[in-house]
């Protein structure tokens, strides 16, 4: 009872107070609440570049906030998924998905998703969150390209895709996937390599339907 008291009391300040992001820290469940703190200590020990201290996660005055609601979330999951606590991570990732936001940034929080289900080998989370990043390619391509000096980078969705299509027996469907980031200009430095074995799949594929 006095813990809850002193909650209602106590000063609402900090970096959840500059993001408006206390009504939605309040409503979590405790060990949400825990979690999120817990990271964002982490974050502040071990990111040198990190721009606040620990006690600026919930008290004193911050004005003009370096971060977003969406990208301030994303950045505290990134730490859970590099300190391993891969439920936490993917949970507050999604959690700052449902913030308004960029396209870019989403396309940002998105392939970190990719990159933990890869590390969870769950196939069905790497198609779901590739799936959702190609299509919206189109939106975010633009500044994907101004912060990359000119040209599109690797997009790690787009390569899992292309496995994942291959994997299913979808061989027509990876190829047209990769032809589709050779016209847009992404870079895939396996794109003759990954070609020529789709290529080959596919005229195995048209022997086996050949009737002798």
């Amino acid at each position: 009872m006095l813990g809850r008291v002193f909650q209602i009391f106590r000063e609402k300040g900090g970096l959840l107070k500059a993001l408006d992001l206390w009504e939605w820290y309040e409503n979590l469940e405790p060990r949400y609440q825990k979690a999120i703190k817990k990271y964002y200590s982490v974050k502040v020990i071990k990111n040198l570049s990190f721009p606040y201290k620990a006690k600026h996660f919930d008290s004193g005055e911050i004005e003009n906030p370096l971060y977003t609601k969406r990208t301030f979330l994303a950045t505290i999951a990134q730490t859970a998924l590099l300190e391993g606590d891969y439920e936490i991570a993917e949970w507050l990732y999604n959690e700052a998905l449902k913030m308004e936001g960029t396209p870019y940034e989403e396309h940002l929080i998105l392939n970190d998703l990719v990159l933990l289900a890869q590390k969870l080998k769950d196939f069905e989370k790497m198609k779901a969150y590739c799936s959702r990043d190609v299509e919206l390619f189109p939106h975010y391509k633009e500044e994907l390209r101004d912060r990359s000096g000119g040209q599109l980078p690797q997009i790690n969705s787009f390569e899992v895709m292309v496995y994942l299509l291959e994997r299913e027996g979808k061989v027509k469907d990876a190829l047209e996937l990769i032809e589709k980031m050779k016209r847009e200009g992404i870079a895939y430095p396996y794109y003759d390599k990954v070609k020529e074995r789709l290529l080959s799949k596919l005229s195995d594929e048209g022997k086996e339907q050949t009737p002798s």
